[in-house]
């Protein structure tokens, strides 16, 4: 949620000439086409890989294979990175450029609208982003297990569909990071850090809450870890507690540090995720959880 606060301040004063319906869930998304990198800069290997989502959206994602940088294993693992709502993953993947160093493959995806990725972000179609994306990894990698990962409005985009397709694509474990409780109480957690936006919490109840991810948790089986910084700015830190109170399967919670979605900077909230996705299992990584 890079940039909310300021943002929603601004644009959701229009949203009063709009009616309640999902084109409001698009001021969430602050999409950018422009690349600012490559994994090449990062020293990883990749391939461009475009899919098509159902309504026929082409969508441009990155293919990081497992590339790992000593003489750790390769893991039968797959991860399906959701990114933030600004930029695209041209800037994002340094959260995750650690990985395919570590043994693990990834797809990283570009929602519509974001990079080279066509059409435009809005709910519930994202949706159909992500479903291309589990099928071009069900296809083209049978032999690995899928973990899906979300930061921030990912986090919030991967309890959508993870609850929903769990048992579709056969989803084996969910890893998020700072999620928030649902789309209205984001925006109203923004507006009312800003005396003028008070002005404009009325507005925020024409936002559907139909996606919101502290109602769908508790459709989630499988196992999910997920991570919150006290020290979060842009999505309360007890925002992503609800989300894993909710949670209906074995989960484990991680407190992180730093700012918004700065939780893989850290040496140790990269050992335990690691070992999380490798595992997929909240009792392999318990005793991970306490270590300083």
């Amino acid at each position: 949620m890079k940039r909310v606060a300021g943002k929603l301040v601004a644009v959701l004063a229009f949203a009063l000439l709009l009616s309640g319906c999902s084109s409001l869930t698009s001021l969430y998304f602050y999409p950018q086409t422009v690349w600012i990198q490559t994994p090449k800069a990062l020293g990883l290997e990749f391939q461009d890989v475009w899919l098509k989502a159902a309504d026929g959206t082409e969508l441009h994602s990155w293919w990081l294979p497992a590339q790992p940088q000593s003489e750790v294993a390769v893991s039968d693992t797959v991860v399906l990175y959701l990114h933030g709502n600004a930029e695209n993953i041209s800037s994002h993947i340094r959260s995750v450029e650690w990985l395919p160093k570590a043994g693990v493959s990834l797809l990283a995806l570009d929602y519509r609208g974001f990079g080279a990725s066509q059409g435009q972000a809005v709910m519930p179609s994202v949706l159909q982003d992500i479903e291309a994306a589990a099928i071009w990894i069900k296809q083209r990698h049978p032999d690995k297990e899928l973990v899906v990962l979300g930061q921030s409005i990912g986090a919030a985009l991967a309890v959508n569909f993870v609850a929903r397709a769990q048992s579709r694509y056969q989803i084996k474990a969910l890893l998020l990071d700072a999620p928030f409780t649902g789309f209205p109480q984001i925006a109203r957690s923004a507006l009312t850090s800003s005396w003028l936006g008070w002005l404009f919490v009325p507005v925020t109840w024409l936002i559907p809450s139909d996606w919101n991810p502290e109602n769908l948790a508790a459709d989630i089986t499988i196992p999910a870890l997920v991570m919150h910084s006290p020290d979060d700015g842009v999505i309360p830190y007890e925002q992503g507690e609800a989300v894993y109170q909710q949670l209906g399967g074995e989960s484990c919670w991680l407190d992180s540090k730093g700012p918004h979605i700065a939780s893989f900077s850290h040496d140790k909230v990269r050992l335990v995720s690691q070992f999380f996705v490798r595992q997929r299992s909240c009792a392999q990584v318990a005793p991970m959880l306490d270590l300083p």
